[in-house]
């Protein structure tokens, strides 16, 4: 999301701090930027994002600043968080190896996010009371997953706890981070640009 003033549009309003007008422009920039971050970590991703943004997503939410001969802002996530494109656009998700790991709901315990915990899949292979594989009673693929092994011997069932057969998912939009943004931002500009406006008329005095 950009954030952009033309400080001479702002000559008509200024007077005699016209001369001020790159500073006020980059001040009030800059400071919507940062109100604007705070505002999607403190509130919209807590709203949007289903159990609430990880310290992680959250670092990655980042701006970079206006100067005063560069009256250009923007608020991004840094391109280490790729998820995030199709959180906030949607899109294909493709396996960054041969398949893609997925839970299968109320069967295996997630993290606050709904995601699988680190390492969950392999700690749990490990488990002789779980195994990875297709069962004997079928040979298609689409029954490669992790299962969990319930009874002992010939009474035992197997409970698929995890698909591990997903070339692919589709992935809707769930935090539209561009337009909230935007927003919040087109409020929040006119009010931080009242208040840069009265800090140079203080420091001109």
């Amino acid at each position: 999301m950009k954030v952009v003033i033309e400080a001479h549009k702002l000559e008509n309003l200024l007077g005699p701090l016209v001369r001020q007008a790159p500073f006020i422009a980059m001040k009030a920039i800059n400071d919507t930027l940062f109100d604007a971050r705070k505002d999607q970590i403190d509130n919209q991703m807590k709203k949007y994002i289903a159990g609430g943004p990880t310290p992680w997503t959250k670092r990655g939410l980042r701006y970079e600043k206006a100067s005063k001969n560069y009256l250009q802002g923007t608020l991004y996530f840094d391109s280490s968080r790729p998820y995030m494109k199709t959180v906030v656009k949607g899109g294909v998700v493709k396996a960054k190896k041969e398949r893609l790991v997925a839970p299968v709901l109320g069967k295996i315990r997630l993290t606050k996010q709904g995601n699988l915990m680190k390492n969950k899949i392999q700690t749990l292979k490990e488990n002789p009371r779980y195994f990875v594989g297709v069962p004997k009673r079928t040979s298609t693929p689409a029954d490669y997953g992790l299962y969990r092994i319930k009874g002992r011997k010939k009474s035992a069932k197997l409970e698929r706890v995890a698909y591990i057969n997903l070339k692919q998912r589709r992935q809707r939009p769930t935090y539209e981070a561009d337009k909230l943004a935007a927003k919040y931002i087109e409020r929040r500009l006119r009010w931080n640009i009242t208040r840069a406006v009265a800090r140079a008329a203080k420091t001109s005095r």
